[in-house]
């Protein structure tokens, strides 16, 4: 494992990159560390079972480690890894059986946010129910407009960006996130520190980037 004590901010990404080619193939350890949650929430704009998501992820992260030797850094990295995550993500969706529509009527306990506060420190309970009920409101847009919705709001990519990264015209995004926004209910979005949803860390970014790391190093440290 890479050690978490190396100054990783000082290490551009060019370089990072340039070092896993020449051998150092520790160092993509800290690739996946800077966009685990950035790729956990392109996949799962797709889809909705947990575990085809961090399968997925992991797929891709292999194939990017595999194919790293064709980024020519003609576009960000991150543009770069979430087309391999898109492709990656549709591939699997059409292997697996379609997933139930998520209604947001369906659970009525899930709903009922307020009648939890006595039972929890209040502002904990609004925080982790508010945050549920928007990942479960956005799980009932279409995905061409969750995608662009989930890159735009929530990990703040720009609109030329994404663009590059679903091959869309700027138009076509703006058309979508519009739509998007509309879709969600602006009650539902009050409801939310939204930045902070699908977050992707701790035993789950640990346990992404272990078996990742463990299949490269079984298949690629002696060449």
């Amino acid at each position: 494992m890479y050690n978490k004590t190396t100054p990783e901010k000082q290490l551009t990404e060019a370089a990072i990159i340039e070092k896993i080619l020449e051998g150092e193939i520790q160092l993509f350890e800290i690739l996946m560390r800077r966009y685990n949650e950035l790729l956990y929430r392109t996949i799962r704009s797709y889809l909705l079972v947990e575990k085809d998501v961090e399968d997925t992820m992991q797929d891709t992260y292999i194939k990017a480690f595999e194919k790293l030797h064709q980024f020519k850094n003609e576009s960000k990295f991150s543009t770069w890894l979430i087309r391999i995550g898109i492709n990656e993500a549709l591939q699997r969706k059409r292997k697996v059986p379609k997933h139930t529509t998520i209604s947001l009527q369906e659970d009525d306990n899930f709903l009922q946010i307020a009648d939890q506060n006595t039972m929890n420190p209040e502002r904990h309970t609004i925080y982790k129910e508010s945050s549920c009920f928007m990942e479960k409101a956005m799980d009932t847009l279409p995905e061409k407009y969750k995608i662009v919705y989930m890159l735009r709001e929530i990990e703040g990519l720009d609109i030329s960006e994404i663009s590059k990264c679903l091959k869309l015209s700027k138009t076509n995004v703006k058309v979508r996130l519009h739509r998007a926004r509309f879709m969600l209910r602006s009650s539902i979005l009050n409801l939310t520190d939204y930045s902070s949803i699908f977050e992707f860390g701790n035993s789950k970014c640990d346990t992404i980037v272990a078996n990742v790391m463990d299949h490269i190093y079984k298949n690629y440290s002696n060449q």
